[in-house]
């Protein structure tokens, strides 16, 4: 890839509010304001900004990026998906071209032998994944023809903008990005084991086959459970591998029919296994489990398997983003996790205040005693509110959620439309048609993050939208963000979260153990108990969360400088499994 900038050398152009004022009224039909004009001059330097939900961030984003390259430095913008990239890219083409800047965008689909040339426009959106693909293609590409003396331009490192920074910065941190190569196929004794152990799982039970390890969700078999095993029937064609091989493969199987649950983590999508992502509700369709994981996966789920694969390249978040020259960016819920962005990527936050007032009411939350009676109220509320004209957006924390509160509102007769990872290519054309009467969109909590909800008239006079977070996520600022897709603007609206004792908020926080012990407490007793409890395990959920994040940082540094001290390439020479 050749990441030359051959145009820009020596840019350098001053451009006033009144100017880009003039040419957003000509191409976008509206001025800027001043909530966005001070929020772009704000990302000039190392931060991130907050805004609310509805401020404009697109808009935002375009007057940083056009007053950082007319400098002439390149900027990458990365957008929260493929979809959000391409369209802000030729939504703004027009208003780059009117200051003399050119721009494109880079998505999944994009053929390799194009990329180069995207890279040397002034103004570049995509995903952060994207673009650190990209970097690991061209670090080993330069590796390959370093033998040649062939000169490789440098892939662009001066600014990088990230939209919705804090679901890539603090979220998406925790999953380093890996570019992995096949080594074989299946064999066959292999794939024998993969089914066999899938087959043989389901009877084990636990305590008295298996445990679980603490913490880290693994399987280990007992004595009687080893015993077990290699007493049950095996096919002749596993008679090549080891005992040790064998009874590795039956935990991994144990350990993904404990935890990892189809319309949760994944599903299946045109005969293969796609992760979903734990906080946006999106299919990773660039991502795959490893240690054998994903073969286990697909052996329960009768699929072909896939190829095993090793890592060739590696790179995580946080060293992606600390080689630009410049990093900020913008978010609508990144205060609570301020001190960790300022300690991880040396960037602070600052919030800028909304152009109109809030008008949004924050309703009561609602403790449940069970599930079942969970979605039964959320299905009456909902009732509630279409009745008074009024729309209405659900977030699920699952897929598997969302299915199960569509059934109990079909149950009440109330017409809906359901937006998860099976129908994300619909996510935006769902989400802008969520503000009018009468209509209930039931979403992943991410969902439509980067798309407007505009209100019908009738809607506003109404109350607004009501937005009902159906379950506590990890993160309080994650309700926080689908909070604030009600009331935009100074908009009217209303917000109201429900929880029940079987939420997996409690599982996460106090084990398997210490949860079935509260859903029995609020069964039989008082529950004033529950949403205290809640909150709690947020902030502990949380702070687990920052101890990994922090781990996987200092274990990076660490391995990396060790590598170094060898000669060798951190990204290039990967010692790490895939995840």
């Amino acid at each position: 890839m050749n990441f030359g900038h051959p145009n820009r050398a020596g840019l350098s152009v001053k451009l006033s509010r009144d100017r880009m004022n003039a040419a957003c009224e000509e191409h976008l039909g509206f001025q800027i304001r001043t909530s966005q004009w001070k929020a772009s001059q704000l990302l000039n330097n190392r931060c991130i900004v907050e805004m609310p939900t509805g401020e404009g961030k697109t808009l935002t984003t375009l007057l940083a990026a056009c007053s950082l390259a007319t400098h002439g430095q390149r900027v990458l913008i990365a957008t929260a998906n493929d979809y959000l990239a391409s369209r802000d890219a030729e939504w703004m083409s027009k208003l780059y071209q009117s200051v003399s800047l050119s721009v494109a965008s880079v998505t999944a689909s994009t053929p390799q032998p194009a990329r180069s040339r995207i890279y040397q426009h002034d103004i570049v959106y995509g995903t952060l994944r994207e673009f650190a693909f990209d970097f690991l293609r061209h670090s080993l590409e330069r590796r390959k023809n370093s033998h040649a003396k062939i000169a490789e331009a440098e892939f662009p490192r001066d600014i990088l903008i990230i939209d919705e920074a804090d679901s890539i910065l603090i979220d998406e941190a925790r999953t380093p990005m890996i570019i992995t190569a096949p080594i074989t196929h299946v064999a066959r004794a292999k794939e024998s084991c993969y089914r066999w152990a899938s087959d043989a799982a389901k009877d084990f039970k636990r305590p008295q086959d298996y445990v679980r390890v603490d913490g880290s969700g693994l399987v280990a078999l007992t004595p009687a459970g080893r015993k077990r095993a290699i007493a049950t029937l095996m096919p002749n064609t596993i008679a090549t591998m080891t005992t040790t091989e064998i009874l590795h493969a039956l935990e991994r199987a144990i350990m993904v029919n404990e935890t990892i649950h189809r319309d949760i983590h994944y599903v299946v999508h045109e005969e293969r296994i796609q992760l979903v992502d734990e906080y946006t509700g999106r299919r990773a369709v660039d991502r795959n489990f490893g240690g054998g994981i994903q073969q286990a996966i697909e052996a329960r789920e009768g699929l072909d398997l896939t190829q095993e694969s090793e890592p060739i390249a590696r790179i995580s978040v946080q060293d992606f983003v600390s080689r630009f020259r410049l990093l900020c960016g913008m978010t609508a819920t990144a205060w609570e996790d301020r001190d960790e962005l300022q300690k991880i990527y040396d960037v602070k936050v600052h919030r800028v205040r909304p152009h109109r007032r809030s008008r949004q009411i924050l309703m009561h939350p609602v403790a449940c005693r069970s599930l079942n009676e969970k979605w039964a109220g959320i299905a009456d509320e909902t009732a509630e509110m279409i009745a008074k004209n009024r729309s209405v957006l659900i977030g699920t924390r699952t897929i598997a959620q969302s299915e199960e509160l569509s059934k109990k509102l079909c149950e009440k007769k109330i017409s809906h439309v359901v937006l998860n990872a099976r129908n994300a290519a619909s996510e935006a054309e769902i989400i802008a048609e969520a503000g009018q009467a009468g209509r209930v969109t039931v979403a992943t909590n991410m969902a439509g993050r980067g798309t407007d909800i505009q209100l019908s008239e009738q809607v506003r006079k109404a109350g607004g939208m009501h937005v009902i977070v159906s379950e506590a996520h990890a993160a309080s600022r994650i309700d926080r963000q689908l909070i604030g897709r009600s009331s935009r603007q100074g908009d009217p609206g209303s917000a109201r979260l429900f929880v029940s004792p079987e939420d997996e908020i409690l599982t996460q926080a106090y084990g398997e153990e210490q949860a079935a012990k509260l859903l029995l407490s609020a069964r039989h007793g008082s529950i004033r108990w529950l949403l205290p409890k809640v909150r709690s395990a947020q902030q502990r959920v949380t702070q687990m969360h920052r101890r990994e994040r922090a781990e996987l940082t200092a274990r990076d540094e660490s391995l990396s400088d060790a590598m170094l001290s060898l000669g060798l390439d951190p990204h290039l020479d990967p010692l790490h499994e895939s995840h």
